[in-house]
């Protein structure tokens, strides 16, 4: 199982008479990206909830790197290196950015080393803010409040309070979304090298960054996974086309 990052066994989320995931399984290997892609409804955020362990009680199992990890919790999930990010961005609007960093710092290396040493503690913290700084070129920004960046780089932002903890499994909703045109060359960038040595699931519905951005891609439709393949065979796949038409998918 050292190959595999994630392991999900006849998964299922019901919502009364909906069947937001029906019998999902799939092996996401690790260190690949993986692009999640559907029409509305099709149950992309419902898989990546269930995985990061923001919707708990469903059905089926799932396994994070060999453990099984279907009944824990979101902030026990993260222990095993899960890191999610939301289509709404995550962050603390009154604070400027160096202070959004630091929070997101301060929880991870107090688990590594205490604050007591405070010295060490100093430069290590500064260290890794002035490192998460520069990787999403928000340096220029530091001192500036977070409610008042463009949205693009509240999501830069937002990318960063995640990877902060060094999470080894990145689940990605919607990382573009509100981002200016100007803005997704960056932004493109910025996932890129974020999912360097990770294993990463994005949606988006970008397509052409999706297909830029993804090794593997797989497709939902009413909850189930209909097609599966590399960004080339996905784009030539009549099943795929015919979920993005509306037509009906065959069982």
């Amino acid at each position: 199982m050292s190959g595999i990052a994630l392991q999900c066994d006849k998964v299922s989320v019901t919502f009364g008479a909906l069947r937001a995931i029906e019998d999902f399984s799939y092996a996401f290997e690790a260190g690949r990206v993986y692009g999640l892609i559907g029409p509305n409804g099709a149950g992309k955020t419902t898989l990546l909830n269930v995985l990061a362990g923001h919707l708990p009680g469903h059905g089926g199992s799932i396994l994070c790197h060999g453990a099984d990890i279907s009944r824990l919790r979101a902030y026990e999930r993260a222990r095993h290196g899960i890191g999610r990010s939301f289509q709404i961005t995550k962050i603390f609007p009154e604070m400027t950015v160096l202070e959004n960093l630091r929070i997101a710092a301060q929880i991870s290396h107090s688990r590594l080393l205490p604050f007591w040493l405070a010295p060490r503690y100093d430069r290590r913290l500064a260290s890794t803010i002035d490192a998460m700084l520069e990787l999403t070129d928000l340096a220029p920004w530091r001192d500036t409040v977070a409610g008042t960046l463009s949205y693009g780089l509240q999501r830069a932002l937002e990318l960063g309070l995640t990877l902060l903890p060094d999470p080894r499994i990145l689940l990605l909703d919607e990382p573009l979304a509100g981002v200016g045109h100007h803005e997704i060359g960056a932004a493109t960038r910025l996932i890129r090298h974020a999912a360097a040595g990770r294993t990463v699931l994005l949606i988006e519905h970008n397509m052409d960054v999706i297909m830029t951005l993804s090794e593997h891609i797989v497709v939902l439709s009413n909850g189930r996974k209909v097609a599966e393949g590399p960004p080339q065979a996905i784009r030539d796949d009549a099943t795929v086309r015919a979920v993005y038409l509306g037509e009906e998918v065959a069982a």
